[in-house]
């Protein structure tokens, strides 16, 4: 079974909106752990913390068990029960979405913040929300690539916050070519940034190390036409000012 350790650091703004940090500990078997983090507007601490059971629910292996591990009530309400403060309603009714479409069996246990987990997912949320700085950041966009070993597709999907304050996904199939010198993974990734808008940044989530590498590197390329199509896409997106980040790898 899989297991996260979630938690969320918050605090009230000046202007009386709300700042919120989350941080996860993903633990898979015989793996060693992954860490996350992630800052958002947030109304209440609450929000935040389901926040990070909803990314946990994204990075874990579909198909499979798993079970969040927080330290607040009103989020093992929301998991176990489907219901909690009504101020949660539509994140949980979007969490329990998201865990059903990927087919994970889906649990919360309370543990204490004094675990090592936990204290390592407090530093993380903490460490997220004070690292906003409270200047201007570029929007983000979650960015999620499944694919799997020999399969002809890969499903790109993205997550972003509009400006009238509601959330948007986008979804794409694409088509994966076996034949060319473009390895597949690193096809559903130019896919995935092709997808971005101007000035966004994405933090892209399941990219392979293959795909992960030669992004950053395209240099790294054997064959010099897979070099520059690396290298075109690199500079398209340079020239939409679009900013990619990884976060955990396949």
């Amino acid at each position: 079974m899989n297991h996260a350790y979630v938690d969320a650091s918050w605090q009230e703004q000046s202007d009386g909106s709300g700042l919120g940090g989350w941080g996860m500990v993903l633990l898979r078997p015989g793996q060693l752990p992954v860490r996350f983090q992630g800052l958002l507007d947030s109304p209440d601490n609450n929000a935040a913390e389901l926040r990070a059971v909803l990314e946990a629910v994204r990075a874990a292996p579909a198909g499979e068990a798993l079970t969040v591990h927080t330290d607040n009530q009103a989020v093992i309400a929301c998991v176990a029960r489907g219901r909690g403060p009504q101020l949660l309603a539509d994140a949980t009714r979007e969490l329990l979405d998201e865990a059903e479409q990927r087919g994970l069996h889906l649990h919360a246990r309370y543990a204490p913040r004094t675990g090592r987990h936990m204290l390592s997912a407090h530093a993380l949320a903490n460490d997220a929300r004070r690292g906003s700085g409270g200047g201007p950041h570029l929007p983000q966009t979650d960015v999620l690539i499944e694919q799997r070993p020999a399969q002809p597709e890969a499903r790109v999907s993205l997550r972003r916050n509009t400006d009238q304050g509601g959330t948007e996904r986008v979804t794409t199939l694409v088509n994966l070519d076996f034949t060319a010198d473009l390895p597949p993974s690193a096809q559903a990734l130019l896919a995935a940034i092709s997808l971005a808008q101007p000035g966004e940044a994405i933090l892209v989530r399941r990219a392979s190390r293959v795909a992960q590498a030669l992004w950053q590197k395209p240099e790294r390329a054997l064959r010099p036409a897979v070099h520059a199509q690396l290298s075109t896409a690199r500079q398209e997106a340079q020239a939409k000012a679009v900013q990619v980040d990884f976060l955990g790898n396949s």
